[in-house]
């Protein structure tokens, strides 16, 4: 559900993403900010139609997460600010999965048919 709502969400709120990665208890996103579209507004943004989707989907399990919420507040984030550091950020991104001990999500898929 999450791999089908992050992009969806992410392109219908235009948002400028050069990496994301679901992982159990968090995501991993390579966004850019502006003056004019800030990283606050882009993760209410996001957190909030995602949670909506989930718990329109999921109703059921608003009751078993703590105070009702997807997402827990804020969000941490490193400035990147140059293209090496862009390159390698993307990468770690990538290979979180792996580095995790995680199936890739094709497998995770296959495996739920």
């Amino acid at each position: 559900m999450m791999r089908v709502c992050l992009p969806s969400v992410l392109h219908q709120r235009q948002v400028v993403c050069l990496a994301w990665e679901i992982m159990p208890t968090h995501v991993h996103l390579l966004i850019a900010d502006f003056p004019d579209y800030p990283r606050s507004t882009i993760l209410a943004q996001v957190k909030g139609d995602i949670s909506r989707a989930f718990f329109r989907a999921f109703p059921h399990l608003r009751e078993d997460l703590l105070g009702g919420h997807l997402w827990a507040k804020g969000y941490h984030w490193v400035l990147v600010e140059s293209h090496r550091q862009c390159r390698a950020t993307i990468a770690y991104i990538h290979a979180n999965r792996e580095r995790s001990d995680l199936a890739p999500p094709a497998e995770l898929h296959e495996s739920m048919d």
